[in-house]
């Protein structure tokens, strides 16, 4: 079976300590956030968490959180193939506006962040010391 290995446990240890600076950033400038990745059904606002794996994948991520309900209408336009439904138009502005906004807010708060280049949630935001 395909095992993934973890970083090491001083390096899980900076990256908890750089995701607790990058929340605290966060909820200075206003947003409540949330960092247990497993829990955030029901949350909306920002999602910070570590990833441990000792590799590309690991690190320290930032993600908006939509209502669960916007998202869901978003996916049943996009299944019907209405890419000019209302429901989808305003879950692409917010999910983008949110993303160029967690960047700036971020940066200004001197951190280094770009792309995660996570395919499969194209929004996803990478943290670097």
């Amino acid at each position: 079976m395909f095992e993934i290995k973890k970083a090491s446990e001083a390096e899980i240890a900076e990256r908890n300590d750089l995701a607790g600076k990058v929340a605290e950033a966060l909820a200075m400038a206003g947003f409540t956030v949330h960092q247990d990745v497993n829990q955030t059904s029901a949350a909306l606002g920002v999602l910070v968490w570590v990833d441990s794996a000792d590799d590309s994948r690991g690190g320290v991520f930032v993600r908006w959180l939509i209502d669960p309900s916007l998202s869901r209408d978003a996916a049943e336009s996009l299944q019907k193939g209405e890419m000019q439904s209302s429901a989808f138009r305003h879950f692409s502005f917010v999910t983008e506006h949110m993303y160029a906004t967690l960047i700036a807010i971020l940066e200004s708060a001197s951190f280094q962040v770009g792309d995660a280049d996570d395919d499969m949630s194209p929004f996803l935001i990478r943290v670097e010391g």
